[in-house]
């Protein structure tokens, strides 16, 4: 009985000890810190005809840089200007959006369905070492999306 007595004092000694968060918070909380000197890619997003206030509804853009979830735009109405920027690195990337809107209802943003996200919804762009790209997509209600680029 006394040595189940101290395998269980044992075991748990072990157990707590494994659970202490003592420099755990070192890992877990770098974030990268991007220079806002170094930021050479700005997206810009947003609907152009949004005509009646009843259907401008809350929205922010995914952003996949080389189909990996690289963060998303501001968030603000269909018809207003919702932004993301970030430093890439010299290459050519595939940028694809996935537009999210507020179900009111629910409570919480929800992708919108494949039909009523814009389209095209990805383009390729080339950065070189000195440039500053500013991608801008402007969409309809009916899903039609149009880029332009403009490099600076």
């Amino acid at each position: 009985m006394r040595t189940k007595s101290f395998l269980f004092v044992f075991l748990l000694i072990l157990i707590s000890a494994g659970c202490s968060t003592t420099g755990k918070e070192e890992f877990y909380s770098y974030t990268p810190e991007i220079s806002t000197n170094k930021i050479n890619f700005t997206l810009t997003a947003y609907d152009t005809d949004i005509d009646n206030p009843a259907m401008d509804r809350r929205c922010y853009y995914r952003v996949y840089i080389n189909k990996i979830d690289s963060g998303r735009t501001t968030t603000g109405l269909e018809s207003q200007e919702k932004y993301f920027e970030t430093a890439l690195s010299p290459n050519r990337h595939l940028i694809k959006l996935e537009k999210w809107v507020l179900d009111e209802e629910q409570g919480r943003y929800l992708k919108v369905n494949n039909i009523e996200q814009p389209k095209p919804d990805f383009i390729y762009i080339t950065v070189t070492e000195s440039a500053k790209i500013k991608v801008t997509m402007s969409s309809t209600r009916f899903g039609n999306a149009a880029f332009s680029k403009n490099i600076e």
